[in-house]
């Protein structure tokens, strides 16, 4: 798709990184009311999502080298991915052949000791889902059965079960795939206007300062506004970024 592609190329290797929360901050605010997933005959709204990012500019030791285009699902230890342009540089150090095993490897040495300069010109990434709301007939916000929590938990969401002979019928129902959607069609409770405080910020879950000294404590988790999805501040599920991972940050921010 297009639009999407369009949308996560303003994540760039020059991006300096004072630009970079904004950029984020576009990007998580029109993926999560423009763009659904939709698997089978399921439509997913993105609610709470993380952003991952290393480049020469935004060195995050946090994030798991991937070599990749944009727009492919990446599964890792940690859950799921929509991927951003992932380049492993060739003359990268000893990385001749572009080999991501190599830079792996060195990405696990660096960051024992927070060397956050051990790719030079390498720039990876994506961006991790961390809550999910189906989108049921009634689609009321306010409905806690709607929501799948946990990045564990979207990515079985997404990901339970996959033909192993190929079918490309099966394959084209089971497999999960990101399409344009109006707002109204989303969140319809928002009657067509995107709020100002739409969006809000939190500090990544589980990065702490052993995972990357410089950017642990930036808010790159995005989630839509607890008022707009009632079901998921009602509901007794662990881990609500407007809890413990805003800290002092003002995070419910103008977009």
């Amino acid at each position: 798709m297009e639009e999407l592609a369009t949308l996560l190329a303003e994540i760039k290797p020059e991006t300096k990184e004072e630009e970079l929360d904004n950029v984020f901050k576009d990007v998580a605010t029109k993926l999560m009311s423009e763009f659904v997933i939709k698997k089978g005959d399921d439509i997913f709204q993105m609610v709470e999502i993380e952003f991952y990012w290393y480049s020469p500019n935004h060195r995050d030791l946090s994030v798991y080298p991937r070599k990749s285009e944009a727009r492919n699902w990446f599964l890792h230890p940690s859950g799921v991915d929509i991927t951003l342009k992932s380049d492993i540089i060739k003359d990268d150090g000893d990385i001749s052949d572009g080999d991501i095993s190599k830079l792996r490897q060195r990405w696990e040495d660096a960051k024992k000791n927070q060397e956050e300069d051990y790719s030079k010109k390498s720039s990876y990434g994506g961006i991790l889902i961390r809550t999910l709301r189906k989108l049921t007939p009634n689609n009321d916000p306010a409905d806690m059965d709607s929501f799948i929590v946990g990045p564990w938990n979207c990515s079985d969401a997404l990901f339970d079960y996959l033909p192993c002979d190929g079918d490309a019928d099966a394959v084209k129902f089971m497999l999960p795939i990101i399409e344009k959607k109006n707002i109204d069609g989303i969140m319809p409770n928002l009657k067509d206007v995107l709020p100002n405080d739409y969006i809000c910020q939190a500090l990544r879950s589980g990065i702490d300062d052993t995972h990357t000294t410089e950017f642990y404590n930036k808010p790159y988790c995005f989630y839509v506004n607890k008022q707009y999805v009632r079901g998921w501040e009602k509901g007794a599920f662990p881990n609500k970024p407007w809890n413990k991972r805003t800290q002092d940050l003002q995070h419910c921010n103008n977009v």
